[in-house]
């Protein structure tokens, strides 16, 4: 009995830790929109020149690296707060999709168990019909 409330801790542990996972992609993707918008902000506000007006060699791949640095540090303090919109709003859409999840485990954990008990008891069942079916060849005048 010890050994399956460890199991299922384990479990619930291992879907928390899932949760958890799926929290930090999400993070991860709702700062990416925000520096992508913040980029493409930029580039908008830069117009073709930008930034660095002459055309010097390696200017456009400077000009392209300062838009996604300064996109990315804008979009990591959260300056225009859409990341941290969406985070919130499907934040608790992961919660729960990792419950059900967890929910499923235990489903299918139960059903294992049960399974497990009726083939015991089918065995044992098997094993006193056989039982018996030897006491009575062996009650039975030869």
């Amino acid at each position: 009995m010890l050994t399956m409330v460890k199991v299922q801790v384990a479990k619930v542990v291992g879907s928390m830790a899932e949760a958890k996972k799926d929290l930090e992609k999400l993070k991860k993707a709702t700062d990416g929109l925000e520096a992508f918008m913040f980029k493409s902000l930029l580039q908008s506000m830069g117009g073709k020149k930008g930034l660095f007006p002459t055309k010097m060699p390696g200017s456009d791949i400077y000009r392209d690296m300062f838009e996604s640095n300064m996109s990315n540090i804008l979009a990591e303090r959260g300056s225009l707060g859409i990341g941290n919109t969406i985070y919130s709003k499907v934040a608790p859409m992961v919660l729960v999709q990792a419950d059900l999840r967890h929910q499923k485990l235990l489903k299918a954990q139960q059903r294992i168990n049960q399974s497990s008990i009726e083939k015991k008891t089918l065995s044992n069942a098997l094993i006193s019909v056989s039982l018996r079916s030897i006491e009575n060849l062996a009650l039975k005048p030869s």
